[in-house]
């Protein structure tokens, strides 16, 4: 069988003292995955973006930011800029099936905000398709760690997944 590349970004801390539980997620996901953290600065963003993709193809990119007022994940169907969107290319029923298997509270979303994270990801997908490669994408926005109840559960099953997606 065979296997997967796969991506997980997060973001980087905006100051010291600040947290970041897409930060605090990676951290603490075995390293058989490749990881990035992005920048907290649009300008930045894009570069490291246009840096990523031409160093290493993908077949699956998962995104995750931190979304304060959620107690539950919530994946993102669409990465905004203005009046434009971009669809995920990501198997979703895949997805979902595994995170009900793990009994982890989700939810599907078409509001992936107005912050960096929604900007990575519309900019992701707009990337990947402009240059017509078949990486598959998704977003998933996570509560803050101290509202996150489900956190170890995330870990355990991206520490111990090693299906094709």
């Amino acid at each position: 069988m065979k296997q997967n590349k796969i991506l997980l970004t997060g973001f980087k801390k905006a100051f010291e003292g600040d947290t970041n539980s897409s930060k605090d997620l990676l951290d603490q996901i075995s390293s058989h995955y490749d990881k990035f953290l992005f920048t907290n600065d649009y300008s930045t963003i894009i570069e490291e973006i246009d840096k990523l993709f031409a160093m290493k193809q993908y077949d699956y990119v998962i995104m995750f930011g931190q979304k304060p007022l959620i107690k539950r994940l919530s994946i993102e169907l669409i990465g905004k800029q203005k009046t434009k969107t971009v669809e995920t290319t990501f198997p979703l029923k895949k997805l979902t099936d595994i995170l009900e298997k793990n009994h982890i509270d989700y939810k599907l979303s078409q509001n992936p905000g107005t912050s960096y994270c929604n900007f990575a990801y519309y900019h992701v997908l707009k990337y990947l398709e402009v240059r017509e490669i078949k990486t598959k994408v998704v977003f998933i926005h996570i509560p803050y760690t101290k509202n996150f109840k489900q956190m170890k559960k995330v870990i355990d099953v991206m520490n111990s997944y090693n299906e094709g997606l």
